[in-house]
C-alpha cells in the first residue's frame, strides 16, 4: 500500500512512481485495469512492463500498455538463447499461449513495430537458424512480418510466417480451442 498522498513520504513515493512510468502525471495508475507482465534483463532487473487491459476503459484506448520510452529487454530471453528455432509473436499474451502449450522457444516484440535493438542483439548473439513469425493475420501484422523477414534476410536467418485465419491472433485461436475442448469434455457423460 502506498502512504497517503498528502504526506511527505506519500508525495515522494508518487513522484518516484511517475518517474518510473507506473503513475501518470495526473496521478492515475498507468496499468490500471491491466494484468501486468514484467520483462527482465540479464541481471534479473525489471527492464520493461507489459500491461494487457482486462477491464475495458470507458474512453476506449489501447488494450496493450508499456512503460513510457523505448522498449528494452526481451521477454523469455533464456528460452531463446540455445534454441535454433524461435517463435516471434506480437504480444506477450500470444507468446504465453505458445509457452503454456510446451513451446519454450518463444518471445514477443512490443507490437508490430516493437522489434527492439535488444531483440536484434539477442538474435545476433544466439544465431538461430530460423524464426517463425506468429503475428496477427491483419494488415499491420502482415506488413510488419514482411519487414521483419527482410531484416532477417540481411542476418542470414530463415524466416517463416505461421498461417492463421484472417483477422485472428494466436491467443484467440488457442483460447477458442480450449473453450471448445472444455465444452466437449463437460458435455461428455460416462
Amino acid at each position: 500500500r502506498l502512504p497517503n498522498g498528502q504526506t511527505k513520504a506519500g508525495g515522494e513515493v508518487r513522484k518516484r512512481m511517475i518517474k518510473l512510468g507506473l503513475y501518470r502525471e495526473s496521478g492515475h495508475e498507468h496499468f490500471n485495469g491491466c494484468i501486468v507482465f514484467p520483462v527482465f534483463d540479464e541481471k534479473m532487473n525489471v527492464a520493461e512492463i507489459y500491461g494487457r487491459r482486462i477491464i475495458r476503459n470507458s474512453k476506449g484506448g489501447t488494450n496493450h500498455l508499456y512503460l513510457p520510452g523505448p522498449h528494452v529487454g526481451v521477454w523469455n530471453s533464456d528460452g531463446l538463447r540455445n534454441s535454433q528455432e524461435w517463435i516471434l509473436c506480437e504480444s506477450i499474451i500470444d507468446a504465453l499461449s505458445f509457452y503454456v502449450n510446451g513451446f519454450e522457444n518463444v518471445t514477443a516484440s512490443y507490437g508490430t513495430r516493437g522489434f527492439s535493438p535488444d531483440h536484434l542483439r539477442l538474435i545476433r548473439e544466439a544465431k538461430p537458424e530460423r524464426v517463425l513469425i506468429a503475428y496477427d493475420n491483419d494488415d499491420a501484422g502482415n506488413s510488419a512480418s514482411n519487414e521483419f523477414a527482410q531484416m532477417m534476410e540481411a542476418e542470414k536467418i530463415e524466416v517463416w510466417k505461421l498461417e492463421i485465419p484472417p483477422e485472428s491472433d494466436i491467443n484467440g485461436l488457442i483460447s477458442e480451442r480450449d473453450r471448445k475442448s472444455t465444452r466437449l469434455n463437460s458435455s461428455h457423460t460416462d
